[in-house]
């Protein structure tokens, strides 16, 4: 007998188009485009001079919004969050408001929640410090004749960087940050897994549910493309050239004529549950879990160690054989066809060869329902990126409403719908995949 799916209760999104669930999901339905000049950031990261054009590097999706003081408590912990952790954290808080547990968590003896049975995972990347919390630690290397003397640095940094300085760049400090503040004491994991992160956490999370180790979890994702240091390193994706294109249309996933791919930030939490314990708290189910897969199958340049960022490289980024594969299978997990897929949550990012592979992949599945690229809206937000269309998948469930895409004018190979549309019937197929040949599909219903 097939196990009851699990359920999702709770969303937050801390978004360049929105914080909170209603925010990012009426600028969806609004086709709000998060895609700015980075002059306009309000964080501590690198800004283009004023004679630098509003173009390549200098284009992201920065959240402008976000006071992370209003999240975290207690406040003093702000120390040892990076900006990564910061949104995680929100993110979170939001998942509880949002699921109805405000007065359950964290979690206590005799409680709603058992801490215990209350589980916590997130999908995360590498996080990069600002260059500037070095700035006087690089300046005692250089010597009276301006040469950089590297063997200073260890002595400079001892004296200039604080004790617990690695502590807000650690992968795994989302979810050890926000299983602290929940009081969660059941299983907590990390997983670095590039775009996947977020899915695979997902994954995760539901084998503590489906092992019963747990009765809940927390799990979330959170990343960016437009930190400083993640700036620097161009080498996987074509830096965008948005030529004729206002800034607010730089992201265009899906256009032939794309150029590029716009860095964003953001995280995304969910709270999930077994079908039983939401019903027993009398929890409103935004959406059920029917199917979840993860496939590998390598690249052409993962296969030949050929990475770079060019527009139409020897070694392509086409992964449509790991999608296919990741489709084909949560479909069959969910006991539904092809036919019974009502929009695809899509990871197309304006890398036109990951684009097209996903394009490729959906015919392969005889797929032809509408799709919806997230990322045409808010950037491509590294770990981030497949936990928000999770998220996504999930509020136009909840809301029965699938959102109009963003240039939908486009001569794509896909159904691009150019106004929003009442969710009557069928599921939510969400796609996440990586250059190197890893994808994942999750398969919502109602």
């Amino acid at each position: 007998m097939p196990r009851p799916p699990a359920v999702i209760t709770g969303v937050g999104i801390v978004s360049p188009i929105g914080i909170g669930h209603e925010a990012f999901f009426d600028a969806l339905m609004n086709r709000t485009s998060g895609i700015r000049s980075l002059k306009d950031r309000t964080d501590d990261e690198a800004k283009p001079s004023d004679g630098d054009p509003a173009d390549g590097v200098w284009i992201g999706a920065p959240i402008v919004d976000f006071q992370a003081k209003q999240f975290v408590r207690p406040r003093k912990a702000l120390k040892v969050m990076c900006r990564e952790i910061q949104t995680a954290f929100a993110s979170a808080q939001l998942a509880v408001a949002h699921a109805g547990l405000d007065d359950d968590l964290p979690a206590s003896d005799g409680g709603t929640v058992a801490p215990q049975r209350l589980g916590t995972v997130y999908g995360g990347e590498i996080y990069f410090n600002p260059p500037t919390e070095l700035l006087e630690s690089i300046r005692r290397c250089v010597d009276e004749n301006g040469d950089v003397r590297a063997g200073r640095f260890g002595e400079a940094a001892r004296k200039e960087v604080v004790p617990l300085w690695m502590l807000k760049y650690l992968p795994n400090m989302p979810a050890c940050q926000v299983g602290i503040s929940i009081n969660s004491q059941g299983p907590n994991n990390s997983l670095v897994l590039g775009d996947i992160s977020g899915p695979a956490a997902l994954l995760e999370g539901c084998s503590y549910l489906d092992r019963g180790i747990a009765d809940i979890s927390m799990v979330g994702a959170t990343g960016t493309r437009i930190a400083s240091m993640r700036m620097a390193y161009t080498g996987d994706l074509p830096t965008v050239n948005r030529g004729e294109h206002a800034v607010s249309d730089a992201s265009r996933p899906f256009d032939p004529r794309a150029t590029g791919v716009v860095g964003g930030e953001g995280a995304a939490s969910v709270i999930i549950e077994t079908d039983r314990h939401a019903r027993d708290r009398g929890a409103n189910v935004l959406a059920r879990i029917l199917g979840v897969a993860s496939r590998f199958a390598p690249t052409a340049a993962m296969r030949g160690f050929d990475r770079d960022n060019s527009l139409n490289p020897n070694q392509s980024r086409n992964a449509a054989s790991a999608i296919r594969s990741a489709i084909e299978a949560a479909l069959g997990q969910a006991d539904v066809s092809a036919s019974d897929v009502a929009v695809v949550v899509s990871h197309a990012m304006g890398d036109r060869q990951v684009d097209a592979g996903e394009a490729e992949a959906f015919r392969q599945c005889d797929i032809s329902a509408p799709v919806l690229p997230v990322i045409a809206s808010v950037g491509h937000t590294g770990a981030a990126s497949g936990m928000m269309e999770i998220a996504t998948g999930t509020l136009i469930l909840a809301n029965k409403q699938i959102p109009p895409a963003l240039h939908a004018t486009l001569d794509a190979d896909v159904k691009l719908s150019a106004k929003a549309t009442d969710l009557e019937a069928g599921v939510v197929l969400v796609v996440t995949h990586t250059t190197e040949g890893s994808a994942t599909a999750v398969v919502l219903g109602k």
